[in-house]
This record gives C-alpha cells, structure tokens and sequence, in this order.
C-alpha cells in the first residue's frame, strides 16, 4: 500500500492547535461582548440619570395664594384654554411640559410645550393651554414636566412624575 504507515497530528501539536483555536474564538467573543457591554452601561446609565432627575429632583405643584390654586378653565372662548401657575419646588429646571387633558365626556387633548420652562425654586409665568375639547367641563389636566438629565442635550419626558389636578374651576372673568 501506498499509505501504510500510520503517522498522524502528534497529540502535542494536535493541543497547541486546539489551545490556539480556543484562544481566537476567545478573543473574537470578548471583542464582540465589549461593544455590548458598553452600549448596554450607557443606556443603563442613561435611564438610571433621567429616573434620578424624575424622581428626586423635580416637584411640580399648582401655585396657591391665599389657599387659591391659580388654575382655571374657560371653554368658552375660542379657542378654549385652560391657565395655570406652576410651581417647581425640586433642585433641577424644568425645561418643556406636556399637557393631557380630559373632559366630562372623556375625551382627551395632549399637546407639549418646549417653551415653558421653569428654574429651581421657581415659578412659571401664567400658562395658557389651549385646548379643543369644546364646551365640556374639564375633569382633569396632567402636567407632565420635561428635564435635561445630567450629561444630555435633549429635554426628556418624566411620564411617571406627572402633576394630576382633579379640581379645576372655571375661570371667573
């Protein structure tokens, strides 16, 4: 026979070349979990510092003077508008707001406002939010406060730490 004898992969080579594999393969996994992990991290870090923001460091209430809160709606008018002062009692700006409001026959209006914007400590200037509900009665408005978390150009949502107000008058002109 032409191949009689039976030399093969001596089992040394044979492990440095498993070992070498193994090695490859480790270093392409860990290359492609380094990416992942990091990207992970920063979206983790991302949500965690607009929470914290949400959570501890906005408190939004309607203004009162002398125990009258200063909101109060008018349907009325055309267009009919709700008005509020806020007040943002936390230690970060405020710096958009968005607006949900429902009426006596359960429709909704929501609308956002970049512009409004309220400091630390602060008080807003009359807000005026129009509405298209018509002539219904305002049931309740959910102001949803906007902040820039800390590292981020972009105003995001607080959609857990909304204000909802249940009382809302007309507005007496």
């Amino acid at each position: 026979m032409i191949f009689s004898s039976k030399g093969g992969v001596s089992p040394i080579i044979a492990t440095v070349l498993l070992i070498a594999f193994a090695v490859a393969l480790g270093a392409v996994v860990m290359n492609w979990g380094k990416g992942f992990v990091e990207t992970t991290a920063k979206d983790a870090q991302d949500r965690s510092s607009l929470d914290m923001a949400c959570q501890q460091n906005i408190e939004l209430s309607v203004k009162e003077i002398s125990n009258t809160p200063k909101i109060c709606y008018n349907n009325t008018a055309t267009p009919a508008y709700i008005e509020a002062i806020l007040e943002n009692s936390g230690t970060d700006d405020i710096t958009g707001m968005q607006f949900v409001i429902f009426d006596s026959s359960d429709n909704m209006n929501i609308s956002q406002n970049s512009s409004v914007s309220i400091v630390a400590g602060g008080v807003s200037n009359k807000l005026h939010i129009e509405h298209n509900l018509g002539a219904g009665v305002i049931q309740q408005i959910k102001f949803i406060p906007m902040v820039k978390p800390r590292g981020s150009s972009i105003s995001q949502l607080c959609s857990k730490n909304g204000l909802v107000i249940d009382d809302i008058s007309e507005c007496s002109n």
